[in-house]
């Protein structure tokens, strides 16, 4: 599923905006928008994962295919932590010309080496479907520098921000609140002249059968929406 939102002003605008503007210590501001890029949470994979983990400790009879919807009151009750990550996105703002992405960012490319500095007006991921049973958890955005870095190399990711908690079923927005150098992180990966990187969501869900017999279930679809404005330099640009 995307959506492609980028909102450019021509360059006819570019080059006709007052150099006084630029005087002012702020430069041309040119807006773009992010709003294509979708990740999935699934704790059902997350849940297949961990009954393969107990399968191979004997602890359900041989045959089980799945965990139970409900813990079994035969079993001792468990305290788990389970880790999930979506699997990354690659994000390319500078693809190859005469390709169909080219054009969304052609403009923002065409004054790459104008751009003075630039700041991010709103980071939000929209809970677009929302079936899990439990609260989705607090969850973390990552970044790599690679849009094929590896999703197993830890050092490949750095997190940029925290996302609150969302109650089940909730669907809204859930805004981003940068960790420390977190948004200068971001402001790099989009100042580079390839402004190519993955992005990725990650968290963790606890279970405790004795406060709750029903296990996690469901999955999220979480859409990345991204707001920042270039300050450019209009003599550069001419």
């Amino acid at each position: 599923m995307k959506r492609a939102s980028c909102i450019w002003p021509s360059v006819l605008v570019l080059l006709s905006a007052p150099l006084g503007l630029a005087a002012c210590g702020g430069g041309v501001p040119v807006r773009l928008t992010i709003d294509e890029f979708t990740m999935e949470v699934s704790l059902d994979k997350t849940m297949d994962t961990l009954f393969g983990q107990f399968a191979a400790q004997g602890l359900f009879p041989a045959g089980s295919r799945a965990l139970p919807v409900l813990w079994p009151a035969s079993l001792p009750d468990i305290q788990y932590r389970a880790m999930f990550t979506a699997p990354p996105v690659p994000v390319d703002l500078t693809p190859e010309p005469g390709t169909p992405e080219a054009d969304k960012y052609a403009q923002i490319n065409k004054v790459k080496n104008a751009i003075r500095r630039i700041e991010i007006n709103r980071l939000i991921l929209r809970l677009e479907q929302n079936s899990l049973t439990v609260a989705l958890p607090e969850l973390k955005l990552q970044i790599a520098d690679e849009p094929t870095a590896s999703p197993l190399d830890r050092l490949a990711w750095r997190t940029v921000g925290v996302l609150p908690a969302a109650e089940a079923g909730a669907v809204s927005d859930l805004e981003l609140e940068f960790v420390p150098s977190g948004e200068s992180f971001l402001d790099g990966q989009l100042s580079d002249a390839a402004k190519e990187l993955a992005i990725r969501i990650v968290g963790k869900v606890d279970i405790d059968t004795a406060r709750e017999k029903r296990l996690p279930s469901g999955r999220a679809v979480v859409r990345l929406i991204l707001v920042a404005t270039f300050f450019v330099e209009p003599d550069k640009v001419l």
